[in-house]
């Protein structure tokens, strides 16, 4: 496939694609300073737990969810997992996740 430089000139491969060095941190975060944004994971929690408490009927499995939700496979899982825990969730043992009824 041909994709067009910013001169306008069509590239024909790969190896006409010119490399920029990326910078990248590993070190730690100053003291007090959380990795993880917790204002937004705490505000997609609670959206996920709206979408499952306003459509009790909604199964899905943990790549529907990600894709239904809008979230990251990995982020999802861990959030699915929180909310199973905290008993606002169940999975079942095919391992899709439904909002659990109360008293069950």
């Amino acid at each position: 496939m041909l994709r067009p430089k910013p001169s306008g000139a069509p590239v024909t491969s790969l190896d006409e694609i010119k490399g920029r060095a990326v910078r990248m941190t590993t070190g730690a975060l100053p003291a007090g300073r959380e990795r993880r944004d917790l204002v937004r994971r705490e505000a997609i929690v609670r959206r996920i737990e709206a979408e499952f408490h306003d459509m009790p009927g909604l199964v899905l499995s943990l790549k529907q969810a990600s894709r239904f939700l809008g979230v990251d496979e990995g982020a999802c899982a861990r959030i699915l997992a929180t909310l199973v825990q905290a008993g606002v969730l169940k999975r079942s043992t095919n391992e899709y996740y439904s909002r659990r009824e109360p008293g069950h």
